[in-house]
């Protein structure tokens, strides 16, 4: 039986065959096999149940391997057991919290034992049933202690969603209380979401079409921190124009708002909502909760790519950032690594246009040699690394190319369309002459380009994205042979390429030593970089860019998509019993 394992500490998978019956297999082990003078000997043990192995000569230890995202595998689904009968003390409990008996069998909560990992044995759980389409898609277990657990490997939907249809209307909350809640007052068309205040919502990618005839969808997520940012990213899917903001005064949710003040007040709730502010006009607090964590908190640090280059730029959403440099030098080559390494390190999605990567199969070979740290070659690496790397693109990168329409609106609404179906996190726009420019004689090139970049840095703060513009510098003077290192002054068409854009980065290579410089140009905000440069190395084996450490490069070779043995729990709601 050949079994896929990982070894925890150098993180390299192998293929090994082990043999046996029953829970313990024996192998060879991979990693010391083959220096020992007994060499067959199968010093590596295999439990099937724990998913793990363990060499008796070497002590490495292994896990199972388990790839970091496979669209392809099918989702696993519970069981249903039509055990809708409560116990009086479930009721009861229910009813402290303003439920009646009859929503609980119209949302068939259930009760049971069920293993949990915060207590590693079975506990009393409420069961909280996701249907679609009548059929049993997924579970929420609630025990006590605040402790939560989705069924494993099931697919991850709304709650109630199968109300969403025949309405124009809808209310999202945070949780099945929330939920329940609302409708125990009237409200029909009400979900909520899976996992809590998780900024991932990819649990609406294959169901944004249960909200395309909606008029109205009000967000009626936590009053706090984590509740508002996954009420502005809902509102980025399904955009503002439809959204109203449900409040609950000096309340944390609407349960805990229905049982101080009552259903009607709940229901008011509703018709006291607010459309999103006038855009362009805006008051103190339209951005309360954002004032006060900034007083909390302070100027935060953007995403960071790791290395000395994160010393002079981290990345923020709402922000254009403009790649320059030299034909040939690498600029689009080096920002392929910066948007694969904001992708692996925060599950960022991106949309590029970029028709100078032509075909679209070449360009995602050089983001699979990123990602996987190895050539696209069958001769050197495995298939199941290309099948991996083959998903992790499918869910995470889109490509825009257009039939006739190059303009820079055009390119813009595609991206639009990709944010609100896909969720995507970050444009690039690669190069900017390629965009199909349309000006007449009445407008100065200067002023077109003022007018686009503003176009381009309005698109990012309003979608909260990351958007990347490359731009070709003009013919560069040489000196002593050498090219000077271009300047954003210095890319065609006007210096508003500086003056406009939030950060200006240039890649220039040095042919001679092979090393490349980073410069960062221009840095707006204080708190996220500044200005300086950093020395790299360019991996012809996967396309990375390493930092120099005593004039060597320190190359990183390894698989980014293994996955980590040891995940997070989820952000879910909090509990006071159940």
């Amino acid at each position: 039986m050949e079994i896929r394992i990982l070894n925890i500490e150098n993180k390299e998978s192998y293929n090994v065959q082990f043999s046996g019956n029953g829970t313990e297999l024996k192998a060879k082990c991979p990693i010391c096999s083959h220096n020992r003078k007994k060499n067959k000997d199968k010093v590596l043990s295999y439990n099937k149940n724990k998913g793990t192995a363990f060499c008796h000569h070497c002590n490495a230890s292994f896990v199972k391997f388990k790839p970091l995202r496979l669209d392809k595998k099918v989702y696993k689904r519970p069981e249903w057991h039509n055990l809708t009968t409560l116990p009086d003390n479930i009721v009861k409990y229910f009813e402290g919290r303003k439920i009646s008996q009859n929503i609980l069998k119209k949302l068939k909560i259930t009760v049971g034992k069920e293993w949990m990992p915060q207590f590693e044995k079975e506990v009393d759980t409420l069961q909280f049933n996701y249907f679609l389409e009548n059929e049993l898609i997924n579970i929420k277990y609630r025990g006590k202690n605040k402790s939560f657990k989705l069924f494993k490997d099931a697919e991850l939907i709304l709650y109630n969603i199968d109300s969403l249809k025949n309405s124009k209307e809808c209310i999202i909350v945070e949780g099945e209380f929330d939920c329940l809640s609302f409708l125990q007052v009237g409200f029909n068309s009400v979900v909520s979401v899976p996992a809590g205040a998780n900024s991932n919502t990819s649990y609406l990618d294959n169901y944004l079409h249960y909200f395309e005839d909606k008029e109205i969808i009000y967000l009626a997520t936590d009053n706090d921190i984590k509740g508002i940012e996954l009420r502005n990213e809902l509102s980025r899917r399904f955009g503002k124009e439809k959204c109203k903001i449900v409040s609950f005064e000096d309340c944390k949710d609407a349960n805990e708002y229905h049982k101080k003040y009552g259903g009607e007040r709940l229901r008011q709730c509703i018709d006291n909502s607010k459309e999103y502010p006038i855009t362009g006009l805006f008051n103190i607090k339209d951005f309360e909760s954002d004032y006060y964590k900034l007083f909390q908190e302070g100027l935060q640090k953007g995403l960071t790519i790791g290395g000395e280059i994160d010393n002079f730029i981290s990345f923020e959403k709402g922000r254009l950032y403009t790649i320059t440099g030299i034909p040939n030098h690498g600029k689009s080559n080096w920002l392929d690594f910066v948007i694969a390494k904001l992708s692996i390190k925060y599950g960022l999605k991106f949309t590029y246009f970029s028709p100078e990567n032509h075909p679209l199969q070449l360009h995602t070979a050089t983001l699979t040699e990123k990602f996987i740290g190895s050539k696209f070659d069958n001769n050197k690496t495995e298939t199941y690394k290309i099948d991996e790397a083959f998903d992790f693109l499918k869910n995470n990168f889109w490509f825009i190319k257009p039939d006739k329409d190059f303009t820079i609106d055009n390119i813009l609404q595609i991206s639009k369309d990709s944010i609100k179906k896909y969720g995507v996190n970050g444009i690039i726009i690669d190069p900017y002459n390629k965009i199909e420019h349309q000006y007449d004689r009445n407008t100065t090139e200067t002023n077109y380009i003022s007018r686009l970049l503003d176009k381009l840095t309005i698109f990012a703060k309003e979608n909260d994205i990351l958007l990347f513009l490359v731009a070709h510098p003009k013919k560069m003077a040489k000196i002593n042979g050498v090219y000077e290192v271009p300047s954003l002054y210095d890319i065609n068409g006007s210096a508003n390429f500086y003056n406009k854009t939030d950060f200006g980065v240039t890649v220039y290579r040095n042919f001679d030593t092979g090393i490349v410089d980073i410069y960062i140009q221009k840095a707006k905000f204080k708190h996220l970089g500044t200005v300086g440069y950093v020395s790299q190395r360019y991996n012809v084996n996967n396309g990375r860019y390493s930092d120099m450490n005593d004039f060597e490069p320190d190359f990183d070779n390894s698989n980014w998509l293994i996955q980590n043995e040891f995940e997070e729990i989820e952000d879910l709601p909090e509990s006071d019993e159940f």
